[in-house]
């Protein structure tokens, strides 16, 4: 595509709240550029998300994405298969410059750049997420009727999130996956109370079903004892991809996720965010696309008093 192009917006992230936002300003008849990088985000795994509403059987991500994307393309929304390394002021609006090479100027700017999820870790653990690795119970909690399952984690939030899946199971382990414990000790105790097993121990192995690829059937410690675990939720945190919003100057959360308003504004003007990288709870598909069509009507509405405020002057002036 062309260098230095103008639009009205550029979207960093083709997730959920990108692609909502894309709708959204495209059919505000804004022209909107969206950036989506090439790098794996937490949409992009094999997951079914069962909590959208309007798809009865469930929707995969990936095709929710992809059914976004073509619906954003059809209203004028375009596209670059690139990653924003650097987003500068520059006068009446912002330069985006890509990794390839690619730059464009847009008026504002929307970042929708997600997290960074801190994965439970072993040889091969890439195959079993969005399967049997995961990391929401919201999401995923209702599917856990009757399994096995290990909640990875230790600290006091992943104790919550074991006490929580013992609603939908009652076969549930906390594993530390750390060689000491973390935990509270009024943690520990409400585990004990509802007879949650907790093990300190690292995770050094998963196996999975025999001809399920993907499926866990077990997981082993790396003292040699083994769990039987059918599905594993990795509650070990995640990393807010912030640093363009930095680069920014924006406000930031003390965890690092980037502060803004109920209709996505952020302390910087003409900068907005939506998705995961804004909150540190809540992290949903149907939050993301709320969060990126509301970001969207807000920058459309502040380019239109822009406008507006600008004409007035003009005819003053005159």
């Amino acid at each position: 595509m062309p260098e230095r192009l103008d639009f009205d917006a550029a979207i960093v992230g083709g997730g959920p709240a990108g692609l909502a936002a894309a709708v959204n300003l495209a059919r505000a008849l804004r022209s909107v550029l969206v950036f989506d990088r090439p790098q794996p985000g937490r949409s992009d795994y094999p997951q079914v998300n069962h909590n959208y509403l309007g798809f009865p059987e469930g929707m995969p991500a990936r095709e929710l994405c992809e059914r976004g994307t073509a619906q954003a393309k059809r209203y004028g929304a375009r596209f670059c298969d690139s990653e924003v390394v650097a987003i500068q002021r520059v006068p009446g609006g912002f330069m985006l410059e890509g990794s390839g090479g690619e730059g464009c100027r847009a008026r504002g700017v929307l970042l929708a750049t997600g997290v960074r999820d801190n994965w439970t870790r072993f040889p091969g653990f890439e195959a079993f997420v969005g399967r049997s690795l995961h990391w929401c119970i919201v999401c995923d909690g209702y599917e856990m009727q009757g399994k096995r399952v290990v909640v990875a984690g230790n600290d006091d939030e992943a104790a919550t999130t074991a006490l929580q899946m013992h609603r939908f199971t009652p076969d549930v382990t906390l594993v530390t996956n750390d060689g000491a414990l973390g935990l509270t000790p009024e943690a520990a105790d409400q585990l004990a109370r509802r007879q949650i097993p907790l093990v300190i121990g690292r995770i050094d192995h998963g196996r999975a079903r025999d001809g399920e690829p993907g499926m866990l059937a077990s997981l082993r410690l790396e003292d040699g004892r083994e769990l039987p675990a059918e599905h594993l939720f990795s509650h070990q945190g995640a990393t807010p991809q912030t640093a363009l919003a930095r680069s920014l100057g924006l406000e930031l959360s003390g965890g690092g996720y980037i502060k803004g308003d109920i209709e996505q504004r952020t302390s910087e003007p003409f900068v907005y965010a939506a998705g995961d990288c804004t909150r540190l709870f809540a992290h949903q598909i149907v939050t993301a696309a709320h969060e990126g069509a509301t970001a969207a009507q807000t920058l459309n509405y502040d380019l239109f008093q822009a406008d507006e405020a600008h004409a007035a002057t003009g005819a003053r002036d005159a």
